[in-house]
């Protein structure tokens, strides 16, 4: 099954864009024999160009056991990609004054954090943004959580950094959730981290972060069928995971969930996630949702200046971007932009193949300012 808009939807007050019938359709069968080849049971996709979508597509299913079709509203796990909205929200605070990238995290924590093999280095917000805390995932606690679907968790978010973080935690080592390097020296990916500065930005805010989250960013955007936890999407149930096993097919799987939830566990549709690329190719929204010093420093127009949040994505025709891909139990994703004709791909699925070289193969194929421009 399959469903592809040769004119996009209006998002966000922006006019509907022609796609060519020839070459969309070469992109449709390229997305369904990738598909197939890589056993994906659903998949949603949409590219922006100048700033607008130009192309969406929906194939296969939501969920295989009731055969419910993706849609552009299906809220898919978003996994990692739910970092840059994490980064996005707090970010906004930092806009308004609120906090200094530099400042010691102890000043907004009701504990004491410090790295136990280093505890006269602070650390600070922008080292949690860019991997370099010293603060490390132990898997021996997380791999309970990340291995299988347990639907959403209810321990508060606060409670589980403070037993994880603190000597005096239930769930804390001192070798296994810190690095050997002190915070700033040493870099490894960490979905801690990012638990972390949604808990920051719920203190600096004085509010809950996924209240914050509609405040700041969700409600302001339009993003209706977006939402941290699977309970709160009221009539639009999130896609399943699944996973492929060679004897059987298809499994279905249950819903994620993990106390470490600002890193991974946010849930969004394909309408709702085009609106925020829209934003963010845009340089902001136009209504200041995202104000332009959140993407500026965060993704400035030359990257050599230092980014936060975001990696940096090289494809086949020398094009940079900023991307950012996820990775859970039954889901990958991707997400990514340049701001050189203002383009970007999304693409969500809920299967365990990586989707990122099929995304940028699409963006490369169906955005036409991409062969007006000089390459970087």
């Amino acid at each position: 099954m399959s469903r592809r808009a040769l004119w996009c939807g209006l998002l966000i007050g922006l006019a509907p864009v022609p796609c060519g019938a020839q070459q969309a359709g070469a992109v449709d069968s390229l997305i369904r024999d990738r598909m197939e080849k890589l056993h994906i049971p659903g998949l949603a996709i949409a590219v922006v160009d100048s700033g607008r979508v130009v192309w969406t597509g929906t194939y296969g299913y939501a969920n295989t056991t009731t055969r419910a079709p993706v849609t552009d509203s299906t809220p898919f796990q978003l996994a990692s990609v739910s970092k840059p909205v994490t980064a996005t929200i707090l970010m906004t605070l930092y806009a308004a004054g609120k906090f200094g990238l530099d400042d010691d995290v102890n000043r907004y924590l009701p504990f004491r954090l410090r790295h136990p093999a280093f505890p006269d280095s602070v650390i600070t917000i922008r080292q949690l943004l860019i991997h370099r805390s010293g603060i490390a995932d132990n898997m021996i606690y997380y791999g309970p959580f990340w291995s299988k679907g347990n639907g959403d968790v209810t321990t508060p978010l606060g409670t589980y950094l403070r037993e994880y973080l603190t000597p005096e935690g239930k769930n804390y080592s001192r070798e296994k959730n810190f690095l050997k390097t002190a915070p700033g020296e040493g870099s490894r990916y960490c979905n801690t981290c990012y638990a972390l500065l949604g808990y920051l930005a719920e203190r600096i805010a004085g509010r809950p972060f996924e209240q914050l989250s509609r405040d700041a960013l969700f409600s302001p955007l339009g993003m209706k069928e977006t939402a941290w936890f699977a309970r709160d999407l009221g009539q639009s149930p999130p896609a399943a995971p699944h996973r492929h096993q060679a004897d059987s097919g298809f499994v279905t799987l249950g819903q994620n969930g993990f106390p470490d939830w600002p890193a991974g566990t946010l849930r969004s549709s394909l309408r709702d996630m085009s609106r925020f690329l829209v934003a963010y190719v845009n340089g902001g929204d136009g209504t200041t949702v995202i104000p332009a010093k959140v993407i500026r420093t965060m993704a400035p127009d030359d990257f050599h200046l230092g980014f936060l949040t975001w990696f940096l994505d090289g494809t086949r025709t020398r094009d940079i971007l900023y991307g950012h891909e996820g990775g859970d139990t039954g889901v990958r994703t991707y997400l990514a932009f340049t701001h050189r004709g203002r383009r970007g791909v999304v693409v969500l699925t809920n299967g365990e193949a990586g989707v990122k070289e099929l995304a940028q193969e699409v963006l490369i194929r169906l955005s036409p300012s991409a062969t007006r421009s000089p390459g970087n």
